[in-house]
């Protein structure tokens, strides 16, 4: 299958993705497909297990995971993976959310890199005992991959992509990435906001003209920073929203 085909039958399977995966109305089911490059993008976000599910490349009834932690992090969702990996089976659906976590890279993807991305997913749906040890090796990635940092008050941080689901993973509410790759700061949490809908945020933008500040696709879960400066002051709004839900608990 070539590109074009692919994007295609992405765009046609993004809607029963976002409802297997039960997502919030504000995420829009055309993540998707932005995942996917163009013919002169070396930039895209690439391959992910959102992408597999589209594309059936795992099982239909494998998918619910893998769907729901496209576009709708949730306390069950990671409670879910927490239960699954302590005794990991190579056909749960943790197992396959692994896999494939294992070979998306989350930027700098071409249509090559892209194709190869699918392949290389390929070798791991048709044998359970690689997609076993690469599922346990990216859990393994994915918890070392953060680490609490003090500059930015004790929080969670890791500059690789992975490192937000091993700290929730870890136990931890939130967490931060730096992605040099776009030059921004990301704030996630599986929780159901972080609890930024008032905060101001900047209106610079990239050379592409996108916007590099604010929700991604509208999430209140996850959300971009387009300096340090602006992520401390997320990150005062995000913390004092935590600390009120614990009180509240």
């Amino acid at each position: 299958m070539q590109v074009e085909e692919i994007l295609e039958k992405v765009k046609a399977n993004a809607s029963r993705v976002k409802e297997l995966g039960q997502w919030p109305a504000y995420v829009s089911e055309e993540s998707l497909a932005e995942r996917v490059p163009k013919h002169v993008d070396k930039n895209a976000p690439g391959f992910d297990a959102g992408i597999a599910c589209t594309l059936d490349l795992i099982a239909r009834e494998k998918q619910k995971l893998a769907a729901a932690l496209h576009g709708a992090y949730t306390p069950e969702a990671v409670q879910k993976v927490r239960e699954e990996i302590a005794n990991l089976d190579p056909d749960s659906e943790t197992c396959w959310w692994l896999a494939a976590c294992s070979i998306c890279e989350e930027g700098g993807i071409d249509q090559q890199k892209f194709l190869k991305q699918i392949e290389d997913f390929k070798v791991l749906a048709s044998d359970p005992g690689r997609r076993l040890q690469s599922a346990q090796e990216e859990f393994e990635k994915m918890v070392s991959l953060f680490s609490i940092n003090s500059e930015l008050g004790d929080v969670p941080y890791g500059n690789q992509d992975g490192c937000m689901q091993g700290a929730y993973i870890a136990g931890h509410s939130f967490a931060v990435q730096r992605h040099d790759g776009y030059g921004l700061y990301f704030i996630g949490t599986y929780n159901s906001t972080l609890g930024l809908e008032q905060f101001v945020w900047s209106d610079e933008k990239d050379e592409k003209g996108r916007l590099k500040s604010g929700p991604v696709f509208g999430s209140k879960q996850f959300v971009k920073c387009a300096n340090k400066e602006e992520l401390l002051r997320a990150l005062e709004v995000v913390k004092a929203n935590f600390n009120a839900v614990e009180k509240d608990k």
